[in-house]
């Protein structure tokens, strides 16, 4: 098994990287990383009804989407990730207990009560420490998973806050829990570094035939390739998202609005509303120009920003407009 510490703090770069080996090898790996503070959605979901989206925007927290399932993360350069692929000659006979065994028995090791939860999850005094997901190509599983050692829970509360009654969709949606540190239960506090290389070093000690070979240059261009055309991409982290219709009351200039967008992949397809064609001119201009346009907070407030009759209405708050479509 080849078992390889991320030097990249890219969530982009990492989850192209479980893809690229996945795909494009036959051996098995162990594979650890630190993301900087971004979220990951799973597969299926619908990335806009996840996330607090001005909270995320204000804070650069980066958006990302991987190939599993499952639900949205939270991740800090004080969470760690790890992930096993695994050969598998009946993939349908594998399940998460045993993926997240080593995982487990490494925290066990460190004399911390965690356990397994029916949920995926592996938890310490009933707190959520780790969330888990699998995902299946051909005779290949890749099954990966976090651990909250010590992350800022505050940032992760804000930065998941949303608003999912606004979103009409078939996506999965993500099941909030408690959620806690791993460092809170340790008699002695350590660093991120150091449990990091525990983690590491306390699984690889009990593989056999292990390969500690670091990503190297060639990879290295293979897996930014993958990062450029697809995990990087605005088609993948936002216009991925399931078909959604988005619903919305809100007042603009005096006048109260009920507006609807139908959206797939990403792109604004059809609106409604019962704004009246003869009052709210600056409203009624600015719902016009969205068709066709990404469901996306920058491109519609550059959009409107540089319209020319927009320009020539000082009272009309564009931005307070555009806060409301999410």
């Amino acid at each position: 098994m080849r078992c390889i510490i991320s030097q990249s703090n890219n969530p982009h770069f990492n989850l192209s990287a479980e893809e690229y080996f996945l795909r494009n090898s036959d051996e098995e790996f162990f594979f650890l990383y630190i993301n900087e503070p971004c979220i990951v959605v799973g597969k299926h979901q619908n990335l806009l009804s996840e996330i607090n989206l001005r909270f995320v925007t204000d804070h650069n927290i980066k958006l990302a989407r991987r190939i599993s399932g499952g639900g949205a993360v939270y991740q800090d350069l004080n969470n760690l990730n790890f992930s096993f692929i695994h050969n598998a000659a009946n993939p349908d006979q594998l399940n998460f207990p045993k993926f997240t065994a080593p995982v487990l028995n490494a925290l066990k090791d460190m004399g911390l009560a965690a356990e397994f939860s029916g949920r995926n999850d592996l938890l310490i005094d009933s707190g959520k420490v780790s969330g888990n997901a699998m995902h299946i190509f051909k005779s290949r599983i890749l099954s990966h998973g976090t651990l909250l050692f010590n992350s800022d829970l505050n940032c992760l509360s804000e930065a998941l806050k949303n608003h999912p009654e606004r979103y009409i969709d078939k996506s999965i949606k993500s099941v909030r829990s408690k959620v806690t540190n791993i460092s809170k239960y340790l008699g002695n506090s350590i660093s991120m570094e150091l449990f990091c290389k525990y983690i590491f070093n306390n699984i690889t000690e009990k593989l056999i035939n292990i390969n500690t070979k670091h990503i190297d240059n060639q990879e290295i261009i293979f897996i930014n390739h993958l990062l450029e055309e697809k995990f990087s991409t605005w088609d993948w982290i936002y216009g991925y998202s399931p078909k959604y219709v988005f619903k919305n009351g809100f007042s603009c200039s005096d006048q109260r609005i009920n507006l609807e967008l139908n959206v797939e992949k990403g792109i604004i397809t059809n609106i409604k509303t019962d704004l009246d064609l003869l009052s709210g001119p600056e409203c009624q201009h600015s719902i016009k120009l969205l068709n066709g346009v990404k469901h996306d907070y920058t491109t519609i407030t550059e959009l409107l920003k540089n319209d020319d009759f927009l320009k020539s209405s000082p009272s009309f708050s564009i931005f307070k407009f555009c806060e409301n479509l999410f």
